[in-house]
């Protein structure tokens, strides 16, 4: 199992790749970085009552589908990923016990930066004072392998993700922007200085390297990016980002408890 430390990707990458990889079998923990910015949508996602695919398309803003869970979010330089493709055979069987035992990692990592938090049942990681979500995380099995994805937020943008949710009016979209300044956090804000990205990839590979045997760093193999571009096509085709997934939203969650009503 090795570590692929790949810095800023391009065209999607920073999500293409990891389904790539567990598609074809490679197991280890992949760090990266968008270069882009980019909404990616849940699974279950109904892309247009969530998002605002036409502020996206004027702003320059992609949109893709993921296969893991959890909502729609604002993917962004600034934003480090890691993404732990495992056997599901390394993995607890309950997903509640799976998310708590991979979390410790990045818990760690956090504390070593300098920010105190917890995990918060099923997709959160909060700071432990203010409560605030500081990182979100999903899971999905893809292919043989179990896939376990988050971020580690060093700086994010809460009004441009207030502009790209389906929203009725000013005054809803007002709501919405100032629950995400009340419940969304990220370093630089906690710490009030720069952080830079080198300094939490150095910190998630040691934290990580606790908790599993990785043989070193690695090459990403040429067969999944080759993958990975096929897979980009697919997930941003319009039959996938429109398609019916059943789910209806009545409210944008913004974090572990708490969410604004949109309908």
């Amino acid at each position: 199992m090795n570590i692929y430390k790949l810095g800023k990707l391009p065209n999607m990458l920073s999500t293409t790749l990891f389904h790539a990889m567990a598609e074809l079998g490679y197991e280890g923990l992949i760090l990266c970085e968008p270069e882009d910015t980019y909404i990616s949508l849940g699974y279950f996602d109904k892309t247009e009552e969530l998002i605002d695919l036409r502020k996206c398309k004027e702003l320059g803003i992609g949109v893709i589908r993921r296969q893991t869970g959890g909502g729609a979010v604002l993917l962004a330089p600034g934003q480090v990923f890691y993404q732990l493709l495992l056997s599901k055979s390394k993995v607890p069987f309950k997903v509640e016990d799976a998310y708590r035992k991979l979390s410790q990692p990045v818990i760690r990592a956090y504390r070593r930066l300098g920010v105190e938090v917890e995990y918060k049942p099923i997709n959160d990681l909060v700071v432990k004072e203010s409560q605030r979500k500081i990182s979100g995380q999903g899971s999905a099995d893809i292919g043989k392998l179990f896939v376990f994805v988050g971020n580690i937020l060093i700086r994010f943008d809460p009004d441009l993700m207030a502009e790209l949710f389906a929203l009725k009016d000013k005054s809803q979209r007002e709501i919405v922007r100032k629950s995400l300044w009340e419940n969304i956090s990220w370093l630089e804000r906690e710490l009030k200085r720069r952080v830079k990205s080198e300094e939490v990839v150095e910190v998630l590979v040691e934290e990580f390297s606790k908790d599993f045997d990785f043989e070193g760093y690695a090459s990403v193999p040429q067969d999944a990016f080759d993958l990975a571009e096929r897979l980009r096509e697919e997930m941003t085709s319009e039959e996938t980002i429109l398609e019916d997934t059943g789910r209806r939203h009545s409210a944008i969650k913004i974090r572990e408890g708490v969410y604004v009503e949109i309908k």
